[in-house]
């Protein structure tokens, strides 16, 4: 019995000298399997066998793409459908008329001066429009340029020149614009750009996107009270008419939030795992299950692949049955859909076999730990 006692203690020693090598279940106490079995939440599943003709009925099912909004930290985050996301409004006026002279515009006067037979100099001069919306005309005073075209204007003063006598001779341009903008705002950043007299369109003033064709981003335009919105891939590809840019406008451009698109992949693969999958590539069933190393040859069913489905409140189980190979050519036929489930069952005598090593190994440990005791025992 002390020799016993010795080697209990001993391997009391060596457990607790062994930091990190000896393992300690951990153990969340909750209820029985059965129990938590009972609580679960259980899903009508019905089985459909994978044909020709199921195959196209599941085929035409759409492919639903979903866009997340998260912006709210207080609220959880939707899920809202592409097409939801992104409804197109565009402007019905697409004409914002002449550009009207504001204040802190630069008007340029340039005057012909030189009599007859003499050689006729250039004189050019500049005046700003002030914050009571006129400008001091050097020979006429001040005069009201705000809210005025620039044709407007310059009747104006041709006006008053031929009242007072002075040179007809002259031109009116606007020099400066400095009274209107818009602003322009992509991701975090932000800019401020003067709206002139040429017309601006929309494709001109916004920058490549980091997206592809695969994703899109959403322009939207505050106009006043109103809010259009455009998809920017549309706009790229020159599929819209020219939208111009009206003064005040405010744009935003926000890349979407696309959920990732994926396939599960559990059961008898090797390893449970996502796929991930797009609408442009649409991968057939046949890409899933047969890249890289999805089904083994020893342990996988391969006459129970079933294909689940989602459809309302049940699950539509697409069987397959591989055990005769003509039947492979469905599996390129069947187009997966995001969130599909591709399931693999386990061979009955694998399971078997497993179930089996699994007992046995546990009494080969115990009988090997008896066998130590008993010899030390009878030493």
């Amino acid at each position: 019995m002390r020799r016993l006692f010795l080697l209990l203690m001993l391997v009391g020693v060596l457990s607790l000298s062994a930091c990190g090598r000896v393992y300690f279940p951990i153990e969340l106490k909750t209820i029985s399997r059965s129990d938590r079995s009972e609580k679960q939440q259980d899903s009508n599943v019905v089985i459909v066998p994978m044909t020709s003709k199921n195959i196209k009925l599941a085929n035409s099912a759409p492919y639903k793409r979903y866009i997340i909004e998260a912006g709210d930290l207080k609220e959880p985050a939707k899920l809202i459908s592409a097409e939801l996301a992104l409804v197109e409004r565009h402007p019905i006026i697409n004409d914002p008329g002449p550009y009207l002279i504001g204040i802190g515009d630069v008007i340029g006067y340039e005057e012909l001066i030189g009599g007859i037979g003499t050689k006729k100099d250039m004189v050019t001069r500049s005046m700003m429009v002030n914050e009571d919306g006129l400008i001091n005309f050097f020979q006429l005073g001040r005069i009201r340029a705000e809210g005025k075209t620039l044709t407007e204007l310059e009747d104006l003063i041709y006006k008053k020149v031929v009242e007072t006598g002075g040179n007809t001779d002259f031109n009116l341009f606007i020099k400066n614009f400095r009274s209107k903008h818009f602003s322009v705002s992509i991701g975090m950043k932000t800019k401020s750009i003067p709206y002139t007299s040429t017309p601006i369109y929309i494709e001109q003033i916004l920058d490549e996107l980091p997206v592809s064709s695969t994703v899109d981003a959403k322009i939207s335009i505050f106009r006043g009270d109103r809010e259009f919105s455009i998809s920017y891939n549309n706009l790229m590809r020159n599929t819209l008419k020219k939208i111009r840019i009206f003064p005040g406008d405010r744009i935003f451009v926000n890349t979407l939030n696309y959920k990732k698109e994926k396939v599960l992949l559990v059961g008898e693969t090797g390893a449970q795992r996502a796929i991930p999958i797009n609408s442009h590539l649409r991968p057939s069933l046949s890409d899933t299950i047969f890249s890289g190393t999805v089904l083994n040859s020893t342990t996988s069913d391969f006459s129970q692949i079933y294909v689940l489905r989602k459809k309302k409140k049940s699950f539509q189980a697409f069987h397959l049955d591989i055990t005769d190979p003509t039947r492979v050519s469905l599996s390129n036929l069947f187009e997966m859909r995001p969130d599909d489930i591709v399931f693999v069952a386990t061979q009955p005598l694998s399971l078997y076999s497993r179930t089996l090593s699994q007992i046995l190994g546990s009494t080969g440990l115990t009988l090997q730990a008896r066998d130590v005791v008993r010899n030390e025992i009878g030493n």
